[in-house]
């Protein structure tokens, strides 16, 4: 099993230099895993758009789960140009033979509860009334904009007077924190159960459970992240205006999509692993063991 190390606050740095790093000894490598990720989801909607009724949701419903499917490949990847070995198309498809898909699609399950419960905690804090009121307000409003009539603050506040605001606001609270709590346990979950070979609900318990021992190093690593992919994003915007006006509109999504496969997401992958070398005590890679008996067994 296990055990959760303390970090220094400057490991969430480190989780970042470490991804760069590992990005620039295969970037190419990496680059051709997140075309692969790119192209099998786009055949999937593809397809979904293709068959009829029932049976195309089914196959729109299957991309969902090829997202962490591809994840958890990718960080094998990754695993190997880390022990300096090349990163191959067919580690994304290491969670199947190591029989891990399962467990790595259980923060799916877990997010699908958490949305149906915050939606019937949102029904039982305002009810039927409160979404009458809101609704009508948001007519309103759209009414006086398209009109281009100035609202004083008296009339803006008899609009909104019928809202229960209070309540909304402690539902946006806890909205926040159950947002926060399930991006701690979704951070490490995947490499827990690729490489430590837990269960899908126990790496969870022990992501969010290492994220919150180690929130400094996380807060670190989230400023500096969101640094990053602003600048990352700024030279992408270029290129997109580049692609814009040289082959219009699709060329420029095109380019951001690209953007998102081949750097961005190989260098989250890459930070994920860092962090979980250094938030866990392991004694490396092991051998596949037989698979769990049941998903959610510790």
């Amino acid at each position: 099993m296990s055990d959760i190390r303390k970090v220094p606050a400057a490991a969430g740095a480190q989780w970042l230099l470490d991804a760069f790093s590992l990005f620039r000894r295969a970037p190419l490598q990496l680059a051709m895993l997140g075309v692969a990720w790119m192209l099998v989801t786009t055949l999937i909607l593809l397809l979904a758009q293709a068959l009829p009724g029932w049976l195309g949701l089914a196959v729109q419903l299957l991309s969902f789960a090829v997202g962490p499917l591809m994840f958890g490949g990718m960080l094998w990847a990754v695993s190997e140009i880390d022990q300096g070995r090349p990163a191959l198309p067919a580690h994304l498809l290491q969670p199947i033979r190591d029989r891990r898909v399962s467990h790595l699609l259980v923060p799916l399950a877990v997010q699908f509860i958490a949305v149906l419960l915050l939606g019937t905690l949102l029904f039982s804090l305002i009810g039927r009334e409160g979404f009458g009121a809101f609704s009508e307000v948001m007519v309103k409003m759209q009414q006086l904009q398209q009109s281009g009539q100035q609202v004083s603050q008296e009339e803006a506040l008899a609009l909104v007077a019928g809202i229960p605001v209070k309540r909304i606001a402690l539902w946006v609270l806890i909205g926040l924190v159950t947002f926060i709590a399930l991006s701690m346990a979704m951070f490490t979950q995947p490499a827990l159960v690729m490489f430590d070979r837990h269960s899908g609900l126990h790496a969870l318990r022990m992501s969010l459970q290492g994220c919150v021992e180690n929130f400094r190093a996380m807060a670190v690593f989230m400023v500096l992240g969101m640094i990053a992919t602003l600048c990352i994003y700024f030279v992408v915007m270029v290129l997109m205006q580049v692609a814009l006006l040289l082959a219009g509109p699709g060329a420029a999504a095109l380019v951001m999509q690209l953007a998102m496969t081949t750097v961005i997401m190989p260098l989250y992958v890459g930070s994920v692993y860092a962090a979980w070398k250094q938030m866990f005590a392991h004694r490396g890679r092991p051998v596949p063991p037989p698979a769990a008996g049941h998903v959610f067994e510790a």
